[in-house]
């Protein structure tokens, strides 16, 4: 990635990034009380937190497709924290390219989202997590999951750690 590439990067991961911190807000929000969402009634607001589907292409798309980022997200507020708190960019960005530190980021996200959807849906480890909502189905979850892991294998071999 060339350094106009490199601020692109650092572009989308704080997207991505903010955008996973609020959704595990609200996931957080979700457990406490199952229908916090409403007050969310009638905005598009609604569609970007956790919430049962209502029925429509968006609301679908956020209880389930939405997983499709789960990973990436998760390499993003890793990447800025790479990207900010080191003192050598060079030592960081070759840490951050290697297949050793990239595999052990993608297992740990998938074993942590594979967990709390297995909580989700049988509610095993007692984590008194909010079960499955309306349109969300636990073998889905987990292929999603697998497809992001994936797809955070690439988006992490994409990103790069320079001065933009």
């Amino acid at each position: 990635m060339n350094n106009s590439n490199a601020g692109t990067g650092l572009f989308i991961a704080i997207l991505l990034a903010t955008f996973g911190i609020l959704r595990f807000i609200s996931d957080m929000f979700t457990d406490a009380s199952s229908d916090w969402y409403r007050m969310l009634g009638g905005t598009f607001l609604r569609y970007l937190v956790r919430a049962p589907s209502d029925g429509t292409f968006w609301g679908n798309f956020s209880v389930q497709w939405v997983k499709l980022l789960a990973v990436p997200c998760g390499i993003s507020v890793l990447f800025i924290l790479y990207r900010f708190l080191s003192h050598d960019l060079k030592e960081a960005d070759y840490r951050w390219r290697q297949a050793s530190t990239r595999l052990i980021y993608i297992i740990g996200f998938l074993v942590m989202v594979t967990v709390m959807e297995i909580e989700k849906s049988t509610h095993l480890f007692g984590l008194r997590m909010a079960g499955q909502l309306a349109g969300e189905t636990a073998w889905l979850n987990h292929t999603l999951h697998l497809a992001s892991a994936l797809m955070g294998w690439f988006y992490m071999k994409w990103l790069s750690i320079r001065k933009v």
